[in-house]
């Protein structure tokens, strides 16, 4: 039985789905902000991934607005691709944004010049891949019959160019996911850690990997399917959504993890407090030296960035003291 709206079986599942990523991913970005607000400070990384999600929002009202609408009438099919089109664009450039913001939070744990020329790389050709991704979504197929409805109707290329174009941007991007994830591996392996301490920060830091499995998915629905028509257009929209939301919720792992330590660490102490006899004040001397970092290299990593490189001091010095980011002790 087809929908009241005339989209498809599809509309209201896709509606729900939708808002159910964009609002879970607000529950872990107003807990990753509530974190940095008490444990540090804001950084440009947060405002990133905060207009990041506020896209997002304005990309799933356009959604809903396309299922309330529907596309019975020539007009109402002109309004569709309008919406329909922009939503794409705002999913892509937030996608984009997912990985600039996770590329700036990597600036912090660079330790040469070479890594971080590397994360500026990722996040400059991040921007730039959307150029062929926009004009993928805007300028329709030479031949699609519904040309004649899409805002940018004067113009067309081939099929093939076009797939090739949003592919590109697709794949691109799931790329940098990749390459994103593998970054925090060279260089936690050179810490002074333990092996478990350096496994836990790597995951923790790695995760990003997972929504290149979504980029997959997409690019292969998109290629096996020989019409996109209202409903597939509409029921896409998922995995439009599903990567950023995703990427914005396995940033704040990384967050989470180092309050949960902290916490934990706090509540050790104060029961060692309570059991612990009385000591004298050489041997409260002794103690609290023995809890300090065991090396220089240490205690950079227990501050959460490489206080000796330059760049870390330059970051420091525009933005404010943020080197309780990273606790990087299990």
């Amino acid at each position: 039985m087809s929908s009241p709206v005339g989209i498809g079986d599809r509309s209201l599942e896709t509606n729900v789905a939708v808002w159910m990523l964009v609002g879970s991913s607000a529950t872990f970005l107003g807990l990753r902000l509530w974190l940095r607000q008490k444990s540090s400070k804001m950084w440009w990384d947060d405002l990133v991934l905060t207009v990041s999600w506020i896209i997002l929002l304005i990309a799933a009202a356009l959604i809903s607005r396309i299922i309330a609408v529907g596309n019975r009438t020539r007009d109402e099919r002109r309004f569709f691709f309008l919406l329909q089109n922009t939503s794409v664009t705002l999913t892509t450039i937030a996608t984009s944004w997912t990985k600039v913001a996770f590329a700036l939070t990597l600036t912090r744990i660079a330790r040469h010049k070479v890594q971080l020329c590397f994360l500026w790389f990722i996040i400059v050709s991040a921007n730039l891949v959307l150029i062929p991704g926009i004009i993928s979504t805007w300028v329709p197929a030479c031949g699609d019959p519904r040309a004649r409805f899409r805002p940018v109707d004067y113009m067309c290329y081939d099929l093939a160019i076009l797939q090739y174009l949003g592919g590109a941007t697709m794949t691109y991007m799931g790329v940098c996911d990749i390459l994103l994830a593998l970054f925090p591996f060279f260089v936690v392996r050179k810490l002074q850690l333990q092996t478990r301490e350096k496994i836990g920060l790597t995951i923790a830091m790695s995760l990003g990997a997972i929504t290149g499995v979504f980029v997959v998915i997409r690019v292969f629905l998109q290629v096996v399917q020989g019409d996109f028509n209202f409903d597939f257009m509409i029921f896409m929209s998922i995995f439009a959504f599903l990567e950023p939301c995703v990427a914005i919720i396995l940033q704040v792992v990384p967050i989470f993890r180092v309050f949960i330590v902290r916490v934990s660490r706090e509540i050790s102490q104060k029961s060692k407090l309570h059991v612990s006899p009385p000591t004298s004040p050489m041997q409260s001397r002794d103690t609290s030296v023995a809890s300090k970092p065991r090396s220089r290299l240490e205690e950079e990593v227990w501050d959460g960035r490489s206080l000796s490189h330059p760049y870390a001091r330059g970051w420091e010095h525009k933005f404010g003291d943020d080197r309780r980011f990273y606790d990087l002790r299990v």
